[in-house]
């Protein structure tokens, strides 16, 4: 079986006296990159419906993908870092296995975060 890894992508924040100068450095340096400013029709992300509707649908499995990707872990890294297999993990992320609370604790350690995460509530 053949596996697919997507890019993953890179978000930086530059704020201050400046920030526009390096935004225009970026651009010419990397034309296919998507270099955004200070757009005036952003809302803040808490309290909002959004992130509302998110947390009631966040599952122990949703977690487990957001950690990984954020960590820029590959699904076979993290399967290798925890010492489990790719279609555990896979089923993990699909909420068709459970972390139970040993895996969970791998997996805060490799990811850098709460084992309570991942466990469902």
């Amino acid at each position: 079986m053949q596996v697919r890894e997507k890019t993953h992508r890179i978000d930086v924040t530059i704020d201050g006296e400046g920030s526009e100068q390096i935004a225009e450095i970026l651009r010419a340096a990397l034309p296919d990159a998507v270099v955004t400013g200070n757009e005036e029709d952003t809302v803040p992300w808490r309290g909002s419906d959004l992130e509302t509707e998110i947390r009631a649908e966040r599952t122990p499995g949703l977690v487990l993908r957001a950690y990984q990707e954020q960590a820029g872990m590959s699904v076979t890294d993290l399967a290798t870092a925890v010492g489990t297999s790719y279609p555990n993990i896979c089923a993990m992320e699909g909420d068709r296995r459970v972390i139970g609370l040993r895996m969970a604790r791998k997996l805060a350690k490799v990811l850098g975060t709460d084992c309570q995460r991942f466990m469902g509530d």
